[in-house]
């Protein structure tokens, strides 16, 4: 029974590891979406 606890424990504290791994690689793309806008912006729109 302590095997299954500890195995337990053990997936929880991966799980949290991967939603803020998530999270992190949520921000980034978001970051990188708001960077190819202004590219986009600055060569697209303007130099047309």
């Amino acid at each position: 029974m302590s095997n299954a606890l500890d195995e337990m424990k053990k997936l929880e504290a991966e799980n949290q590891k991967l939603k803020e791994d998530n999270e992190m690689l949520l921000s980034i793309v978001v970051q990188m979406k708001v960077t190819l806008n202004r590219l986009v912006n600055r060569y697209v729109t303007e130099q047309s």
